[in-house]
Parts: C-alpha cells; structure tokens; sequence
C-alpha cells in the first residue's frame, strides 16, 4: 500500500510538473509575440536615450523636471582649508526623487577629478537618496557626483572646488 503512495505521488507530481512547464512555454512564446509584434509596452515608457551615456543639465538657467529630479546636487562648505577634511553632501535632484520599488536611485559616486572618493548604494526604502562624503583636498579640482536612476540611466553633476592654505 505505501509503494502505490509513492508512485500515486510520483505520478500525480510528473504530470503537473509536465502540465506547467507546456503552460509556461505558451505563455513565454506570447509574451515573445506581443514584444516583437510591438504590442507589450512595459510598465512605464522610457525615454532610451537616457541610457545611451552620460545625462547632464542642458541648460542650468532652465532645468526641465526630469534634471531637476535627477542631476546630483554637489553641497560643500562655503570655505575649504586644503588638508582639512570637509562634508562633501551629494543630493539627487533639486526637487526630491521618489524611492520605490518601480522608480528609484540605485548609486552615487564621487569622483575627485578622475579619483573614486566615495560610493553609496540606495534601496527603493529609503526615505530620500541623499548622502554625505568626508575628503580633504590640498589642491583645486572638479567634483564629479553620478548618480544612477532605474528608470532613467546616470546622471552627473560637476562643481569645481579651491582649497584656501592653511593658516
């Protein structure tokens, strides 16, 4: 008696695994269908330029919403002292990004000229996609802050700092 349970179980479990597994080829082969034919559109239209390199503010007079959502916003003190570490404060966008599961900021980094100085990886729970980089300089050099949107690709923000010397 227990020998037919097994192959009862064994019989019953093959069918369904067979029975799923033609299901689930019909449902990728319609999906495929519906992508190449153009009729699947996915959950939110995207610009696919935005993923072709690197997006920047065009014009800083006259940001659209999507710069002001997305490009880095670079904060330091109003006085740096070279060798003297400092705040480096990297924001995502004027305006806050939302952070959710289908829309959010997965990175920032931080370059010091062409030097990684920090990184900073985001979940869609976070509250804000904000943080906060300590570095010292002794030189002037450009801030680089990149920031990597799901939905809209990366966006960089440059700001170019000098360092007073030391009393």
């Amino acid at each position: 008696m227990e020998k037919r349970c097994r192959r009862r179980d064994f019989l019953i479990g093959g069918t369904l695994a067979v029975g799923g597994s033609l299901l689930g080829g019909r449902v990728l082969a319609a999906t495929e269908t519906a992508v190449t034919k153009g009729g699947f559109k996915g959950y939110v239209e995207i610009d696919p330029g935005l993923f072709a390199g690197i997006n920047r503010v065009a014009n800083p007079a006259d940001k659209s919403i999507l710069e002001k959502k997305h490009a880095p916003v670079i904060a330091v003190p109003a006085k740096i002292v070279a060798g003297e570490s400092f705040a480096v404060t990297l924001t995502m966008g004027e305006i806050d990004h939302p952070m959710g599961p289908a829309h959010y900021i997965q990175n920032v980094d931080l370059l010091v000229g062409n030097e990684p100085a920090g990184h900073v990886e985001f979940r869609p729970e976070v509250a804000t996609a904000k943080a906060t980089v300590y570095i010292r300089l002794d030189r002037p050099v450009t801030l680089v802050a990149r920031a990597y949107c799901n939905l809209h690709g990366l966006w960089e923000s440059r700001l170019e700092v000098s360092p007073v010397p030391a009393a």
